[in-house]
C-alpha cells in the first residue's frame, strides 16, 4: 500500500483503492459518489463506526456527567473542561479560551498536509431551573464523537485532511457561535456540520429554523405620589405598557409565521402608591428568514420609541445577539439524506420555530444542522421540565452516536472527494450571491 497522502479523485484512471495517487478532477452528477470515493466509502464509514463505538463509554460518562452538573450560557467551565480534556488525552492538539471567550475551546488533528479542513461543533450551555433540557449534554458528544471517526478514517487511510471540533457556548442565550465566527475559528473550514435531538422518533432529518432578534427598551421616567401628585411625575410603566400593546397591534400586518413575544420587568423599589421612574421591556422576535425579520425589528424599534414620546419618558433601545436562519447546503443536505436512507431512517426535512447561532455559521460557510429524534421521548419535548431526564436515557446516547455517525459520513465526504468539496462551495455561494450576502472566496 502507498503510504502517500492523498485525496480520492475521481478521474484517476488506477484502480479506485484508498491507496491511489491521484491527479486532477472532474464534475460528477449532483448526488452521485466519485467512483474513487464509492470504492473507498465502505473501508471510511467502517473506520468510523469502530472509532465511534470505541469511544462509546467515555462519551456516556461524559454525557452523565454534563447532566448532573449543567452550567448556563458562558459559565461551562466544568463542561469545557471536561470535554477539551477528553479531546486531548485522544491526541488533538487543544487550545482553551479561544476567541476570548473563557468556555470557549478547539480541539485540531491533523494528518498529511495540504488536506481539506472539516469542522463540527459540540455546544454546552444547559437552561437555567432545568438542565439539560435541550439536549446539548447530547449535542456535545456527537461533536466529539464525529471528530474522532473522522479522525480515524483519515489516518487508517492516509488521507490528508484536518478535523477542527469546536466547543461553542451560550447557544441559548448569548450567542457564542457569533464572537467565534468574528474571531476567525470557523475560517479554515471548508464545511461545519452538528447535530441536535428533537422529539419521540427513531431517524433524522434536515432542518430550517426561524431567524431571531432580541431588542430589550429600558424608560426611564421620574417618580412621584401617584394619589397626590400622578402629574409631577413621568410613568415608566405606562411606556413599557404603550410599547407592549402597540406591538401586540402588529400582529395581524406581519407574516402569519413571524413569532413576537415580550415581557416587562421592573424593580424591586416599585410600589403602588409612586409613580414608575424605570421599566424594561423585553421582546424576542422570530421571523423565517432574516430578510423578512428586519423590517419587522424596525417597526418593533418604533412602537418603543413611540412609547417613550407619548409618557414623556426617556427611552434606550439595544439590539442583542442576532440570529441567522438556517441556510441549507443542498449537496450536504442530499447527501446526509442518502446515508440516512441507507443506514438509518430519514425523516425528510422539518421546519422549527426555534433559533440558534448556528444561522449564523451557514451564512459564512457550507453548513449543516440535522436533527435526530430521542426514541424514548414521549411527549416531552425541548425545553420541556423532563426533557433534560429523557436527554440522558441510553437510547438517546445511542442516539446521538447514530447521528454522529451520519454528520461524520458526510464530513470524510467533504475532505475525501474533492469533486462533492468543490460542488458543495460552489452551490453555497450561488445561494449566498441569491440572497446578497458577500462572502471571502476560499
Amino acid at each position: 500500500m502507498c503510504s502517500c497522502t492523498h485525496e480520492l479523485d475521481p478521474s484517476s484512471t488506477m484502480a479506485p483503492t484508498i491507496a491511489s495517487t491521484t491527479t486532477s478532477s472532474k464534475e460528477v452528477g449532483s448526488i452521485l459518489l466519485s467512483p474513487s470515493f464509492h470504492s473507498a466509502q465502505p473501508a471510511l464509514i467502517s473506520s468510523i463506526k469502530q472509532a465511534i463505538l470505541a469511544a462509546s463509554d467515555d462519551l456516556r460518562k461524559i454525557s452523565l456527567a454534563l447532566c448532573e452538573n449543567p452550567e448556563i450560557a458562558y459559565e461551562e467551565r466544568n463542561s469545557a473542561k471536561l470535554l477539551s480534556d477528553y479531546m486531548e488525552k485522544e491526541g488533538f492538539k487543544v487550545e482553551r479560551n479561544i476567541c476570548g471567550l473563557e468556555t470557549a475551546w478547539s480541539a485540531e488533528w491533523e494528518f498529511g498536509t495540504g488536506g481539506a479542513t472539516i469542522g463540527f461543533n459540540s455546544e454546552m450551555d444547559a437552561l437555567p431551573g432545568i438542565g439539560h433540557a435541550c439536549g446539548h449534554n447530547l449535542i456535545a458528544i456527537a461533536g466529539v464523537a464525529a471528530a474522532l471517526g473522522v479522525a480515524a478514517a483519515l489516518k487508517e487511510h492516509k488521507v490528508a485532511g484536518r478535523v477542527l471540533l469546536l466547543g461553542t457556548p451560550a447557544e441559548e442565550k448569548g450567542g457564542g457561535k457569533i464572537p467565534l465566527l468574528e474571531g476567525g475559528a470557523y475560517d479554515s473550514m471548508d464545511a461545519c456540520l452538528m447535530v441536535h435531538p428533537g422529539y419521540a422518533v427513531d431517524g433524522a432529518m434536515t432542518m430550517s429554523v426561524n431567524a431571531k432578534q432580541q431588542v430589550v427598551a429600558e424608560y426611564f421616567g421620574s417618580p412621584s405620589h401617584a394619589a397626590g401628585s400622578p402629574h409631577l411625575g413621568k410613568n415608566a410603566l405606562d411606556a413599557a405598557n404603550i410599547a407592549y400593546m402597540s406591538i401586540h397591534t402588529l400582529r395581524p400586518s406581519i407574516v402569519p409565521e413571524a413569532r413576537m413575544f415580550g415581557i416587562i420587568r421592573g424593580e424591586s423599589t416599585w410600589a403602588e402608591n409612586i409613580i414608575p421612574a424605570y421599566s424594561k421591556l423585553c421582546y424576542g422576535i422570530r421571523a423565517p428568514t432574516s430578510a423578512i425579520l428586519d423590517p419587522i425589528v424596525k417597526r418593533v424599534e418604533a412602537c418603543m420609541t413611540a412609547a417613550a414620546q407619548a409618557t414623556g419618558c426617556e427611552v434606550k433601545i439595544s439590539f442583542e445577539e442576532h440570529y441567522d436562519d438556517l441556510q441549507l447546503c443542498e449537496p450536504l443536505a442530499e447527501y446526509f439524506g442518502e446515508y440516512t436512507r441507507d443506514t438509518w431512517v430519514n425523516l425528510g426535512h422539518g421546519i422549527a420555530g426555534a433559533s440558534t447561532d448556528f444561522g449564523n455559521v451557514t451564512y459564512r460557510l457550507p453548513a449543516l444542522h440535522p436533527a435526530f429524534g430521542l426514541p424514548e421521548a414521549g411527549s416531552s419535548v425541548p425545553h420541556a421540565q423532563d426533557y433534560a431526564s429523557k436527554a440522558a436515557l441510553s437510547s438517546s446516547h445511542k442516539a446521538a452516536l447514530k447521528a454522529a455517525e451520519s454528520i461524520a459520513a458526510v464530513g470524510i465526504r467533504i475532505v475525501a472527494d474533492k469533486s462533492f468539496r468543490e460542488r458543495t462551495r460552489s452551490s453555497w455561494e450561488k445561494q449566498m450571491t441569491a440572497l446578497g450576502v458577500s462572502f471571502k472566496a476560499k
